[in-house]
């Protein structure tokens, strides 16, 4: 198939992501959306991993420009508190784009393990991800930030170690008002009333209510969980992850800051609960926050009072008479993304919840993908390269479904039916992702690396700071020591090495804290660098 005329149904963040990066790096296809006039859009806050300023630069948005129409704020980890227990514990995810093994020596990732089983009071869970990634986590610690010009944090590179909170509704006008309209996207606001196709299932054009009809060579689906041509017009099955991701629900509400300095944090906090968990994503203006749960543990109406109860005991505002909002969550994917001249990007396709920030990741790297292949030729498409993209996302929308089913199924809580479930009783469906057996997956080699050989796996960042994080250590970790130095008669040296390796990092960790404690707060760094020295919130 030869693409030169593209249709995408449908607005909203992806929409418009996908129109925006059209226009910037398919520059000779024409570009028409169409979107309902009728469609509410949720704007609960988003928050986001790293990954996204690979797309930030390719439509060659600046920080300075976009982030205050979008009140934007940096992100540099993921916070999780009480995954491990319910004690009131937190670790930490950075962002890095690579391992700080200057610790570490040739022993790389063996060495923490080594550590933490000679100094289990120093080398606690937390610090796995300040032994490898001291910079970005302290930061995030201490709520400070920085652009790192001189380099005075080894490792921490601003460009690719941060990311975004902003309102995800703004960010999708701002595409549509500074990149699409202007680069000649055809916008059109109307409902998509039924379609024209031929017997082989190739859709020539969709057509609106009061008439008119938009032809085209690729329509791209960005209806949500509608999935109005992927899953409707097309057919293509639905493939649920209930069976290893129970929350199915999320309240959701909007609350003002009480003290925007301290509170305006450059972390996602995921806080665990009774029936599931927290988020708290901290937006210039105000503060998105839910409760993501399962109704197969609590009703609709009692995990808002836990809610509640929750909020009360974080923030100083009136959270009885808040303007609530519920979501139902769609866990799944399309069994293909791409099928005939229909894309699916954003929910048409698929969905993860939302614990790991994957859902604004899914949608601009599939994008990036689609781009790359209509790019690659001048517009002609083989069934291959269709095939190719599908099994791509199908990888990666898999990946990051077990992924996050892990940060449930490693957890140490008993303390509810619901944690019970997930960590003693649900089976994680290992027939298909395999979370618990030996086999060639990309998560599960990880665990089984740690279970079997005593080492982290280092292709495998992600998982390695959540199982770290998780309390996961190599099994016997003392015995392997002992394996791999005592026969040798090395074994003392190896202890004089430890001992070193533990007094740089506690050294190295005492100088940087010092410094990052001089530099800006979060808060500050923003006020001064993004929103031109002025907080109109300020009173």
């Amino acid at each position: 198939m030869k693409v030169k005329r593209v249709c995408i149904v449908g607005g909203g963040s992806s929409g418009w992501m996908t129109a925006a990066a059209l226009t910037k790096l398919c520059p000779n296809i024409d570009v028409t959306l169409v979107e309902s006039p009728d469609i509410k859009t949720v704007g609960v806050g988003e928050s986001t991993l790293g990954h996204i300023n690979r797309f930030m630069r390719l439509l060659g948005l600046k920080d300075k420009e976009w982030m205050p129409a979008c009140q934007a704020t940096y992100k540099n980890s993921i916070r999780f508190t009480n995954f491990r227990e319910n004690d009131g514990s937190h670790f930490e995810y950075p962002f890095v784009d690579d391992y700080d093994l200057s610790l570490a020596g040739e022993e790389e990732l063996k060495t923490w393990t080594e550590l933490s089983a000679l100094y289990p009071d120093i080398f606690g869970p937390q610090t796995f991800a300040e032994f490898f990634a001291m910079s970005n986590t302290l930061l995030a610690t201490h709520n400070r930030q920085t652009y790192n010009t001189k380099n005075e944090l080894r490792y921490f590179n601003f460009a690719y170690d941060t990311a975004y909170h902003f309102d995800a509704t703004a960010f999708g006008i701002y595409l549509r008002d500074n990149i699409c309209i202007p680069g000649g996207v055809r916008h059109i606001k109307a409902e998509v009333k039924a379609h024209k196709h031929d017997d082989k299932g190739t859709i020539h054009s969709i057509l609106l209510l009061g008439g008119h009809d938009v032809g085209a060579d690729l329509f791209i689906d960005c209806t949500g969980f509608r999935s109005v041509l992927l899953g409707g017009w097309q057919g293509v099955p639905f493939h649920s992850f209930k069976d290893i991701l129970a929350n199915d629900s999320a309240w959701a509400v909007r609350l003002p800051y009480t003290d925007r300095k301290k509170q305006i944090h450059n972390v996602t906090d995921c806080h665990a609960i009774e029936n599931g968990w927290v988020w708290n994503i901290p937006l210039w203006n105000r503060i998105g926050t839910g409760y993501v749960y399962s109704s197969k543990f609590v009703y609709r109406e009692d995990a808002l009072k836990e809610f509640k109860t929750h909020l009360q005991s974080k923030h100083k505002v009136d959270v009885e008479n808040a303007d609530y909002f519920h979501i139902d969550i769609k866990h799944g994917k399309r069994l293909r993304a791409w099928l005939g001249n229909v894309v699916g990007i954003g929910l048409s396709y698929g969905f993860v919840e939302p614990l790991e920030s994957t859902g604004l990741l899914t949608t601009h790297e599939n994008i990036i993908d689609l781009c790359h292949i209509l790019n690659q030729r001048g517009g002609y498409v083989t069934r291959t390269e269709k095939e190719i993209f599908n099994f791509t996302v199908n990888h990666a929308i898999d990946s990051f479904a077990t992924f996050v089913s892990s940060h449930y199924g490693l957890s140490m809580r008993t303390d509810t039916s619901y944690w019970r479930w997930a960590t003693q009783k649900n089976e994680y469906d290992p027939e298909l992702h395999g979370l618990f057996t030996i086999k060639n997956d990309h998560w599960v080699n990880s665990m089984a690396t740690v279970i079997g050989n005593n080492a982290f796996n280092p292709s495998m960042q992600g998982m390695n700071f959540i199982m770290a994080g998780m309390g996961i250590r190599p099994v016997s970790s003392e015995a392997m020591f002992l394996a791999r130095h005592g026969k040798t008669g090395h074994a003392e040296s190896r202890r004089k090495q430890l001992e070193h390796i533990k007094d740089k990092f506690l050294s190295e960790r005492d100088k940087f804290t010092k410094h990052i404690k001089s530099l800006p707060s979060h808060y500050e760094f923003l006020k001064e660098n993004i929103y031109g020295g002025i907080d109109e919130h300020d009173v």
